[in-house]
């Protein structure tokens, strides 16, 4: 795992704030909000661009699109078709999140689904049948109160 970066200071806070608010705002706007010049402005986000600190994306409502059936599924893959199975998730267009884990499960993926009948054959039907994959447990979620998109680091986390 990447150790904390420090090498950002409270200037960096300050432009991702507002590129929290509105990504779409301009390096102008931002250096007249935070009293920057926009040289700066422009730097300091191509820098947090680079480093991979930032990105600067579209981020879908799946729920705008009828994705309302959503389940976090935590599965026990075998070693043997560990790489070719993430990749057939990363293929499908239900799973929007797939992550390695320790314990039990060794792999977590988030679905979404048109309905819960597609939901419920996915995971009682699909899963099962892949074989080297075992459900071990899932979590069905009727509603995302908070999600990656939203969060921001806090202030502490940037050096004067």
């Amino acid at each position: 795992m990447p150790k904390k970066m420090k090498s950002f200071d409270k200037i960096d806070f300050k432009i991702i704030k507002e590129l929290s608010k509105d990504a779409r705002i301009s390096a102008s706007e931002i250096a007249r909000t935070i009293d920057v010049n926009e040289r700066t402005v422009r730097r300091r986000i191509n820098n947090l661009v680079e480093s991979k600190a930032i990105r600067i994306t579209t981020i879908v409502d799946p729920s705008m699109f009828g994705y309302h059936s959503i389940a976090d599924i935590n599965l026990k893959v075998d070693e043997e078709i560990y790489d070719e199975f993430i990749e057939s998730c990363k293929k499908n267009p239900n799973v929007c999140y797939i992550a390695s884990g320790w314990g039990k499960a060794n792999l977590a993926i988030e679905t979404r689904f048109l309905d819960n009948e597609e939901m419920y054959n996915f995971i009682n039907y699909k899963l099962p049948e892949t074989k080297g994959v075992e459900v071990i447990n899932f979590f069905i979620v009727p509603k995302i109160i908070y999600n990656i998109d939203e969060w921001t680091p806090v202030e502490s986390d940037f050096k004067d």
